[in-house]
């Protein structure tokens, strides 16, 4: 019985030994959670620039408008002025988070974060938006789209 707990013990040491060992050399950044109440809303990575351990890299993406077709991200059905909080379990430095909406493909304006939560517009239409945030590793934008209703 005792061969048999200490085998087991060991299991358990190897599988987190290696679990942090693959973490450590993640060369991603964190993803975000954007939340409307208790309802989540589906990002899509843009582009970003991360070191690992080992290795970094830096990745551009296309346009947040064309991350949306191609990714087939479907727009997060919101009321007027919602509160839309964005998280994140790996918080970013102080006072680098910012936003974006998207006008066009080429042009955009800069949306205020109030303590980490988004505002809808007023008006009802399709709106696409980034957030943008560095951390000690690098830096990295999301994209997604909400339709208010």
């Amino acid at each position: 019985m005792r061969k048999f707990l200490r085998f087991f013990l060991v299991l358990i040491v190897l599988v987190y030994g290696i679990y942090f060992i693959i973490r450590l050399f993640n060369s991603e950044p964190p993803s975000p959670n954007i939340t409307i109440g208790d309802k989540s809303v589906s990002t899509a990575q843009g582009s970003y620039c991360w070191s690992g351990l080992l290795n970094a890299k830096c990745v551009d993406m296309i346009s947040p408008p064309m991350i949306i077709k191609h990714e087939g991200l479907k727009p997060a059905v919101v009321s007027p002025e919602a509160q839309l909080k964005v998280e994140f379990k790996n918080e970013p430095k102080k006072n680098t988070l910012g936003a974006n909406k998207w006008i066009s493909s080429e042009e955009t304006e800069t949306a205020k974060l109030n303590d980490n939560v988004l505002t809808a517009p007023k008006e009802k239409g399709v709106y696409v938006y980034d957030i943008f945030a560095r951390w000690e590793k690098g830096d990295s934008s999301y994209v997604f789209v909400i339709e208010v209703q």
